[in-house]
Order: C-alpha cells, then sequence, then structure tokens
C-alpha cells in the first residue's frame, strides 16, 4: 500500500519536472520567437547602413567619373580633317584672294588643318589665316610623294590647275577636287584651247566644282557626274563693312588688266567719253603692270591727266572708299570677286550684260556688252546726280543679301569634304540635289548660253582670237546626248 503511493508521488513528481522541462523549452521557444525580431533589427539597420554609404560613395565615384570624362572630352583634340588647296601664286588673282578668305573660314571651323601650296612666294601676297599653312613646291613628283608623306593630306583641291597632277594624288590614294574659276564662255569668247585638250582630266577628278549654276548645267550636258556647284565666297561680310561716302567723282576699275576678257580698253574708251560731261572725274586703274597698248590709248586719247594706274594694293578698302562709281567692264566672267567687294562697300556699279553670272543680276546698272558709250552715259549720270548714285549705292549693298551667304558655302564644302572622306556619296546627292532646286535653272541656262555665244562671236570677229571651226558650237551643246570624250 505505501508502496503504491511512493511510486504514485514519484511519478506526479516526475511528471511535474517532465512539465517544468518542457514549459521551460516552451518559454524559450515563445522567448526566441518573441525576440528574433529584435536580434535580426540591428543587423538589417546596419546591412541598410552599409548600403546607403556605400551607395553615396558609388555615387559620388559616378560623379567624379563623369566629372573627368567631360574634362578629357574637352581636353581631347578631335583628329582633323587635312586639305590641301594647290594654286600657282597668292597675289594679284581673284584666285589667290578666294584662296585666303576660303582657307580662313575653313580654319576657323574647328574641323580642318588647312594647307597652302603655291609655285612661288611674293612679296605682294595676299594676307592669309596664320593657323593655315603655307609651303612652296616645286611640280616634282618625288618632291610632292615626300611632302604627302610628311603631311598626310588626305583631300587636294587644285584650281584651274588639271594637269597630270590628278593621277599623281590618286596614286596617293587621296581624293582630288577640282575647282573651275573661270566659266565655259571664257573659252568660247578667247583663244583658250586649254580646256579642250585636257577634257579628259575633268573625269578623274573626284569632285567637279563649278561656283556659277550655268557652267554646273553645261557640263551636266557633257555628261559629268562629278559635277558639284558651290557659289563663290565674299571677302567682305557687307554688315560689318563702312560704305563709301560717294562724295566725290572718283571712278574705280580693279583687276588683272593684261587679259583680253577683263575689257579694260572699254572703260578707258568709256572714261574719255566721261570726261566731256565731266572735266573733273577721275578714274583709277588698280593692277599690276598696265600694258603698253593700254597707255598708248589713254595717251592717244589725251586723258593722262584724268586716269591713275598706282599699281596693285593689298589695302583695297581705301580705294573703294574715296570712290563713287566701280566700273566692271569684263567681257566674260565667273563670280569676280571685285564685284560683290564693291558692293559690300555701297558703290553703285556699272558693268556689261553678263547675265549668267549671279552677282550682275541684281544691285548693277548694266549695258549692251562691248557698249562703252552706253557704260560712259550712265556713269555720267551717276556722278552728276549724288541723291541717284547714293539710291543705287543702296541697292547695291542690299544686293548681297539677295544670293547666299558665307555660312551657306562653307557648309557646302563642309558636307563635299565629310562625303569624300566617309565614302557616303549617296547622302550628298541627296544634299546636292537641294542645292540644285535652289540654283539651278536649265531654261535660264539656255538663254544665258546663247546670247553669251553671241557676244562671244562679235568678240571674236573684233579681236580674230580664233574661228570656232573647232569649237564647240551652241547647237551642239543644247543637242549633245553622251559625253564627248
Amino acid at each position: 500500500m505505501n508502496d503504491n503511493k511512493t511510486d504514485s508521488k514519484n511519478n506526479e513528481y516526475e511528471n511535474e519536472i517532465k512539465s517544468k522541462k518542457c514549459q521551460k523549452k516552451l518559454d524559450k521557444k515563445n522567448f526566441i520567437k518573441d525576440n528574433i525580431l529584435l536580434f535580426f533589427i540591428p543587423i538589417i539597420i546596419s546591412i541598410i547602413i552599409y548600403l546607403l554609404i556605400n551607395n553615396s560613395k558609388l555615387n559620388k565615384r559616378i560623379e567624379e567619373l563623369e566629372s573627368r570624362i567631360e574634362i578629357m572630352n574637352k581636353e581631347v583634340v578631335k583628329k582633323k580633317i587635312k586639305i590641301a588647296f594647290i594654286t600657282q601664286y597668292l597675289f594679284i588673282s581673284g584666285i589667290a584672294r578666294f584662296l585666303t578668305v576660303l582657307t580662313e573660314l575653313l580654319v576657323k571651323t574647328g574641323k580642318y588643318d588647312v594647307y597652302l601650296i603655291t609655285d612661288e612666294k611674293n612679296d605682294i601676297d595676299f594676307n592669309y589665316n596664320k593657323k593655315v599653312k603655307r609651303f612652296i613646291l616645286k611640280k616634282d613628283l618625288q618632291v610632292i610623294k615626300d611632302f604627302d608623306e610628311e603631311n598626310d593630306i588626305q583631300i587636294y583641291i587644285l584650281n584651274n590647275d588639271l594637269s597630270d597632277v590628278i593621277d599623281i594624288y590618286h596614286s596617293f590614294g587621296k581624293k582630288v577636287i577640282g575647282i573651275f574659276h573661270g566659266v565655259y564662255l571664257s573659252c568660247v569668247f578667247s583663244n583658250h584651247t586649254q580646256m579642250y585638250q585636257v577634257w579628259q582630266n575633268f573625269i578623274k577628278l573626284d569632285s567637279f566644282v563649278h561656283i556659277i549654276p550655268d557652267d554646273y548645267w553645261i557640263y551636266k550636258r557633257f555628261q559629268f557626274n562629278n559635277n558639284i556647284f558651290i557659289p563663290n565666297i565674299y571677302t567682305f561680310d557687307s554688315t560689318k563693312t563702312p560704305s563709301s561716302p560717294l562724295k566725290n567723282k572718283n571712278i574705280l576699275m580693279v583687276g588683272r588688266f593684261d587679259d583680253v576678257l577683263k575689257g579694260a580698253v572699254y572703260g578707258i574708251q568709256a572714261m574719255a567719253e566721261i570726261v566731256k560731261e565731266v572735266p573733273d572725274a577721275k578714274l583709277t586703274i588698280l593692277g599690276l603692270n598696265p600694258p603698253q597698248h593700254l597707255l598708248d590709248l589713254i595717251k592717244q586719247l589725251k586723258i593722262e591727266n584724268n586716269v591713275n594706274w598706282p599699281g596693285f594694293s593689298t589695302n583695297i578698302t581705301e580705294f573703294y572708299l574715296n570712290t563713287s562709281v566701280l566700273l566692271v567692264t569684263s567681257v566674260s566672267e565667273s563670280f569676280p570677286m571685285v564685284m560683290n567687294e564693291g558692293k559690300a562697300h555701297g558703290l553703285p556699279i556699272v558693268a556689261f550684260e553678263i547675265d549668267y553670272c549671279p552677282c550682275f543680276q541684281s544691285g548693277v546698272i548694266t549695258v549692251e556688252m562691248f557698249n562703252y558709250k552706253e557704260m560712259a552715259k550712265e556713269t555720267i549720270k551717276l556722278l552728276k546726280d549724288y541723291n541717284y548714285r547714293k539710291k543705287k549705292g543702296k541697292e547695291s549693298k542690299l544686293s548681297l543679301n539677295n544670293y547666299i551667304n558665307n555660312n551657306e558655302t562653307i557648309e557646302m564644302w563642309d558636307r563635299l569634304f565629310s562625303s569624300l572622306i566617309s565614302d557616303n556619296a549617296e547622302d550628298y546627292k541627296k544634299f546636292q540635289k537641294e542645292v540644285e532646286n535652289k540654283f539651278y535653272n536649265e531654261s535660264l541656262a539656255k538663254k544665258h548660253l546663247e546670247k553669251q555665244y553671241h557676244y562671244a562671236q562679235q568678240f571674236n570677229k573684233y579681236f580674230k582670237c580664233h574661228s570656232f571651226e573647232n569649237f564647240t558650237t551652241l547647237d551642239y551643246i543644247n543637242n549633245i546626248e553622251a559625253c564627248p570624250v
């Protein structure tokens, strides 16, 4: 009996112990369960803090890298396209003046290393931008090769030079552009057969640049697929150039008057008529080396006291500002620099009718070709009426806004250079099509050509330059179907 009681107590005790143990386990489990969040919260907070700190460092690092990249971009000099313009000399001619201005504008874009290559140097060379690199080179194969290897030119631009140097530069793997600064018609006017002798060389050029729309049309008729039209640049910004006060009786002619196409004889004959009505009128002829036959003509017409031939000057502005009328006596022109310079200085201009040339089409008083008496008549009207010449001077200056500005011209050159370097001809063709739509007019070109061809026949009868029998005729140009090469 007692033993049973003892066993019962023992069992109760054991159960109680077991119960307490279970309770402890349960309490511990509940404690862990209840406190697990408290345990992990510091860890989670620590992780978050760590991530935030490192993210801040990362952002700061990114900012530092971006700043360094920006600095590097500013410091890194982009590789420029190397272009070289080739011409005989850098004085007196419109080509030389054109090149000094064009090269300066291209340098200022920051996209090009620009070189000027000439045959000779002269004391009266036009000034050019200091960043333009000039070289005097002989046309010798080894000299040309050594220069190219040293400078690695990418594009060569020839100016009125269609000699065999095209093949030389192509043999170096270089692109070659040709600029024809004259006009097709100038070869019809005078005995200038080189145009026809080097006909095949036009095709060799990667791009053949014309500076007036009518020439672009003519060579398209000859099936030249490398035709490009890019107008001439202006040497003076008309918005920044002072205008002549037009207060005196001074007349100005500027140019290379040893060339029969420049028509100096007509200007001198006109001056003989002018002094009959305006005895105190003065004519200044600005240009090198007056030909003896023109000096003899001045003497023969007894106008020595009214004509001054001071020679060549690079400071042409002083002459424009001391002038009241500009005479342009050329019988054939492309895009004369003197015409645009005179306009920029607000000069009224009297010229022969050269209607295929854009700058003759507005802001100019034109007379019938070769009619020096009519040229004199219009000049006399200007000299006798200050208000009239002031009005015509203003029209002359404003007419520069009717055509194109230098920024547009530089964009055309820029697109051409880029297309040649990237060999992306298709995009450039689209751009050239836009230019063509803006400037090119086939019906007008035909009318201009017919009129000037008629003038050329008259001119050649007078000067006996040639007989036309070996030259392309107007009918041939109008009806041509294939390239004559």
